[in-house]
């Protein structure tokens, strides 16, 4: 068990580290990222729209980085699960209401690659890394967190997580191939 827990804290930080990575990697991608934020959670506030657009982008990348850092340490471990359920529940949340409103804004969660907006790929990648933290969590109290008895162990539960981060960053690219995005009719 000890190592379907390390899995899953290298699954949920990988895929955190490589989404952080993908915004902080210029300054396209950082604007990109920082639109496409402020067009998913339109509201109403008192910054300007150009600093309403910064502080959501910051915002969400702070989390973002805590919990890679979260996952990281073993003795933060289920605080790292918590922050990243909670961080997954608020993108689903506003990537449905986007689907719900009409809102056709791209997602750059993994850049700035992407041109199709979000969708329910979108919802269903949230709920797999979701169930990812979820069973992590579960395991912080069934299971000692602690480092790795054997590197064999160590190095399959890496695979592992690193196949598990692939398919999550690729899911918008993996519904456009089999015609599961909303521009195919599938919301």
């Amino acid at each position: 068990m000890n190592y379907v827990l390390l899995a899953c804290r290298m699954a949920v930080g990988l895929t955190f580290l490589v989404s952080l990575a993908s915004k902080l990697r210029g300054r396209d991608s950082w604007l990109r990222f920082a639109e496409a934020a402020a067009l998913l959670l339109p509201g109403r506030t008192t910054a300007r729209p150009g600093e309403r657009r910064h502080l959501l982008a910051a915002a969400v990348a702070l989390v973002e980085g805590a919990v890679v850092v979260l996952t990281a340490l073993p003795a933060t471990t289920r605080a790292a699960f918590t922050v990243a359920l909670a961080a997954l529940a608020a993108f689903s949340f506003v990537i449905h209401a986007a689907i719900r409103g009409g809102r056709a804004v791209p997602c750059h969660c993994f850049g700035g690659g992407r041109r199709s907006p979000v969708g329910s790929a979108d919802l269903v990648r949230n709920a797999v890394l979701g169930l990812i933290a979820l069973t992590g969590l579960a395991l912080t109290v069934l299971v000692p967190v602690r480092g790795p008895d054997e590197v064999a162990g160590a190095a399959v539960a890496f695979l592992a997580a690193l196949l598990v981060t692939v398919l999550v960053v690729l899911t918008g690219e993996i519904a456009g191939l089999f015609g599961l995005t909303r521009e195919s009719g599938w919301r």
